[in-house]
């Protein structure tokens, strides 16, 4: 693995989230020229192609493969590939949206993970252990998620231009990537550190966990559909979906509670607290989509978007970002200057906890008829903003070396 590598993923992620504070600002002041929807979608593709998949490409290679077949050309062609692609969204979306150049890079970016899924899959095919399971499931699931992208081009070209076709093509990729691809891959990760470590767990219990996760996946598409077709049906789905969820989060608690002293002394305090942060993130979602159980909680959840904005970013930024974090301290010493590098997440996890109490809390009193919360839009612009803020320290912690590493392992 290249250190510049995550180094390239992390500054993806400092222009997406100032892209993010910037459309909050938008929200107090007219930005001339800015097209929000069209910057909206810079943004997120951004933050999902240009930092979660560059971050899981980078550190599934240097987890997983072996250091000969960490060297071969064709990662590091990919790699740069990508990021050439990620760079032309960050432009070509705010200016058209989807259009033209925008869908060509976006098109070419969904070939290239193809090439990589293929190429790690079989690079990775003499492990046998339970998190190269997980990481070869997370690849199954990004490139099923794909397929509602690939369904996107025929609707917008027919008469279901606009529909509720369109709609769920949309919400397809996005549950599969999120619920899936990334989840499982931060997941597979830390199930390989704890390998690596020498920290064993119940084989058993590990299985029952990602069956359960895995049919749970499926199974909680259906609230996605609920908005178009909320017929009974469609909510009992969703409900065993939720409680298989539930199933899975109880196996995972009774996997990792009895090696959690052992996971403190391994990764030190601070990042032990990162963990604590993503553990209760994820926790967080699981019983967030147990509430939707209740029909009318189900609408509530899909319809007003201070919650939907609010649930994305619980995955993105606590469960999945700073975990990532952390598993590059951990992982490859990324970060040299400490000091600089605590005080930027000291701000980001600031930034976030503040943002989804906001975006929570606005949620609920849109739902109980009660307005605004006072100054919402600047409160939620100075929370915002504060992520970016920490992000830079962050990024400018990273080793004075990382270049020279980077050209080492060539």
């Amino acid at each position: 693995m290249r250190a510049i590598w995550l180094w390239v993923a992390l500054f993806n992620f400092l222009v997406a989230a100032c892209m993010g504070a910037t459309m909050r600002f938008a929200f107090l002041y007219e930005i001339p020229g800015l097209s929000f929807k069209a910057f909206l979608h810079g943004h997120s593709h951004g933050a999902m192609l240009g930092w979660v998949y560059l971050a899981l490409y980078s550190l599934f290679i240097g987890a997983f493969l072996p250091e000969d077949r960490q060297k071969k050309p064709l990662y590091s062609r990919l790699f740069w590939a990508t990021e050439v692609l990620v760079l032309g969204m960050f432009l070509s979306f705010p200016v058209q949206g989807y259009g033209p150049i925008s869908i060509l890079f976006s098109t070419l970016h969904l070939l290239l993970s193809y090439v990589f899924a293929f190429r790690f899959w079989r690079d990775s095919r003499e492990g046998r252990t339970h998190s190269f399971a997980l990481a070869r499931l997370a690849l199954c699931w990004m490139c099923l998620s794909t397929a509602g992208v690939w369904a996107m081009g025929p609707i917008m070209q027919s008469a279901l231009r606009g529909s509720e076709w369109y709609y769920l093509a949309v919400q397809f990729f996005l549950h599969f990537q999120f619920n899936g691809w990334f989840l499982f891959g931060a997941l597979a990760l830390f199930f390989r550190w704890l390998e690596a470590q020498g920290i064993e767990l119940q084989g058993r219990l590990q299985g029952r966990f990602t069956w359960a996760l895995g049919v749970s996946t499926i199974l909680t598409f259906a609230l996605a559909v609920a908005w178009s077709n909320p017929l009974p049906g469609v909510f009992v789905t969703n409900s065993i979906g939720v409680m298989v969820q539930l199933l899975a989060l109880w196996w995972l608690r009774a996997l990792v509670l009895p090696v959690l002293p052992r996971i403190r002394e391994k990764v030190g305090s601070w990042n032990y607290r990162l963990w604590q942060v993503t553990l209760f993130s994820f926790i967080a979602k699981v019983f967030i989509q147990a509430t939707v159980v209740v029909p009318e909680v189900a609408r509530m959840a899909y319809t007003i978007r201070h919650f939907v904005i609010g649930f994305i970013h619980l995955i993105m930024l606590g469960a999945l970002s700073l975990f990532f974090l952390a598993y590059m301290d951990c992982e490859t010493k990324l970060f040299g200057r400490l000091q600089r590098y605590r005080a930027g997440l000291g701000l980001f996890v600031a930034g976030f906890v503040l943002s989804e109490g906001l975006l929570f809390g606005q949620g609920l009193l849109f739902w109980a008829r009660m307005g605004f919360l006072p100054y919402y839009y600047w409160l939620l612009f100075g929370a915002s903003a504060l992520m970016p803020a920490g992000l830079l320290l962050i990024f400018s912690a990273v080793r004075g070396g990382v270049f020279k590493a980077s050209s080492a392992n060539r």
